[in-house]
């Protein structure tokens, strides 16, 4: 539906406040045309259309008949998404599906199903990958740079401002729990850059006096024996909302900030060849920190392995964005590959139905062992 089309008609599912954002961030897109808006809240609906010029219809069914809509964006609590999807890619239309892709394994597997008998592109809104500042992150893996990664942690610090006791965030049956509705994005980016990861150990805590799970910590392995620590915990004022990431290698350790990350620090000891092609690697990059060894220095061990280096360093390196511009240039740059593969089958998406049924795969065995817990 629609490969020959200069521009696609969009449809979204959802005018929530995370539905308006891409709605701002979607509505100049080359090659994309907003067309309609369905919510199960019909002012918020009509809000949608009068602010975005976009037809407002009264019920997805509706919006899922419309020829105009070419590609569904599904952005509603995760417990509807296997239905929405799924009704989606029975109507012929291409589908962007808010993560997590369902809230179980067998929903999230039975829609990529229906997406490959159907013939339709299915994609998981994971946009880490789209990140250029984790894109560096995977270049110095790739090119060992820091030498092997050996620990990596997530901190996440979250607001909970938002999130009223009655938000179905808080209700399992609609979100399926922080895992699943919320630390796929980390799963996901921790497995482009490591390789395939299997969770070890988690836990959760309950506020206290309530079933409130506020807060999850999971262990992951990775390939050659990296591990991997996960922790998200929604409990801070909005003006407190942090994150940060750190892996540590051989040689350095590389720290990034913000859950889009804008910027990145490596602290390290590096020969002269690793500095350069440190900066070949992100221009622009400032080295306030480089200490030159003295010879007698240069010859440092470490898990019983030689090296030579010749200088300790701090470099910094910033994309010089917000965290929202940040976080609208990778909505953008994930619908706009999606769009590719649907112009040419032949294209190979960072992000695929697949990478939604692994992320989802590491959350759920996450969240089992949190119910098992004595």
């Amino acid at each position: 539906m629609g490969e020959g089309k200069e521009r696609f008609g969009y449809g979204l599912i959802g005018a929530g406040s995370f539905g308006i954002f891409c709605l701002e961030q979607y509505r100049s897109m080359p090659g994309l045309k907003l067309s309609a808006v369905a919510d199960a809240d019909a002012a918020r609906a009509c809000e949608a259309g009068r602010r975005f010029g976009l037809d407002v219809c009264e019920t997805p069914a509706e919006l899922l008949r419309r020829d105009d809509v070419d590609i569904v964006h599904v952005a509603t609590p995760p417990a509807t998404h296997r239905t929405l999807c799924e009704q989606a890619l029975s109507a012929g239309k291409h589908v962007l599906c808010e993560k997590p892709l369902a809230t179980t394994l067998e929903d999230a597997r039975a829609v990529a199903a229906a997406a490959g008998k159907a013939g339709r592109l299915l994609a998981v809104n994971l946009v880490m990958r789209y990140d250029p500042v984790c894109a560096l992150v995977k270049r110095l893996i790739d090119d060992g740079l820091l030498g092997e990664p050996l620990h990596g942690f997530f901190e996440n610090y979250a607001k909970d401002e938002p999130l009223p006791p009655e938000h179905w965030f808080w209700d399992r049956t609609q979100s399926g729990g922080i895992f699943i509705e919320h630390a796929v994005h980390f799963f996901d980016l921790f497995e482009w850059w490591l390789g395939k990861g299997d969770v070890a150990s988690a836990h959760a805590g309950k506020r206290p006096d309530t079933d409130l799970v506020e807060h999850v910590n999971a262990t992951a392995l990775y390939p050659h024996g990296v591990i991997v620590n996960f922790y998200h915990g929604f409990h801070q004022a909005s003006r407190m909302d942090r994150q940060e990431m750190r892996i540590v290698f051989e040689r350095g350790v590389v720290t990034l900030e913000d859950w889009v990350p804008t910027r990145l620090r490596i602290d390290a000891i590096v020969d002269d060849a690793t500095l350069d092609a440190l900066r070949d690697l992100m221009p622009g990059a400032r080295v306030p920190k480089l200490e030159v060894c003295d010879v007698e220095d240069r010859s440092v061990t470490s898990r019983h392995k030689p090296y030579v280096v010749d200088q300790c360093i701090q470099m910094t390196f910033d994309l010089g964005m917000t965290k929202t511009d940040l976080y609208g240039h990778v909505l953008r740059a994930l619908l706009a590959d999606q769009l590719a593969a649907v112009r040419n089958p032949d294209h190979e998406c960072k992000v695929t139905a697949a990478n939604g049924v692994r992320s989802l795969e590491m959350a759920v065995k996450a969240d089992q062992l949190t119910r098992v817990e004595t």
